[in-house]
């Protein structure tokens, strides 16, 4: 079986907005991000009990398909060897913060001449929308399961 890397996006951003629109909900805050390398705008929902980002900061964030390091396709259902209990090796050994979620929605949207789109990705109700250049987000395809890693930089 051959594999390949489970990364299918990864860059740097810096946080420059928390809840923009004013706090909605207790434990959320939507965090405002612009990227160092590809310069994408990404907004994003986090439960700031368990990961509150600070403004400002800069955290590398990476979407995968697979927790495997190796690339393999994980289960998508309860697997008993998943790696955080057997103590395989994981992606998640390597970031501080991980969700489970599946892309919903993707657009074009050209402005200015200058290619774009967005891509929307649901985790469990906690949002995320990319928005960059289609060929450094073309691997984000609609129904597909991503997981999202982040840590601070």
């Amino acid at each position: 079986m051959s594999t390949s890397s489970p990364t299918l996006f990864e860059d740097i951003f810096e946080v420059v907005k928390r809840d923009p629109d004013g706090k909605k909900f207790d434990k959320v805050s939507r965090y405002v991000c612009k990227s160092d390398l590809f310069e994408c705008d990404m907004t994003l929902d986090v439960n700031i009990d368990v990961y509150p980002l600070e403004v400002s900061r800069k955290y590398q964030v990476a979407l995968a398909s697979t927790l495997n390091p190796d690339g393999t396709p994980g289960s998508d259902k309860y697997d008993a060897s998943f790696p955080s209990a057997t103590g395989k090796a994981s992606l998640m050994d390597r970031f501080d913060y991980v969700m489970y979620g599946k892309v919903f929605k993707y657009k074009d949207n050209t402005s200015l001449g200058h290619p774009r789109v967005e891509v929307y990705i649901s985790y469990g109700g906690l949002l995320m929308q990319l928005i960059g250049d289609p060929k450094k987000l073309e691997a984000l395809e609609v129904d597909s399961a991503v997981y999202l890693l982040m840590r601070k930089v």
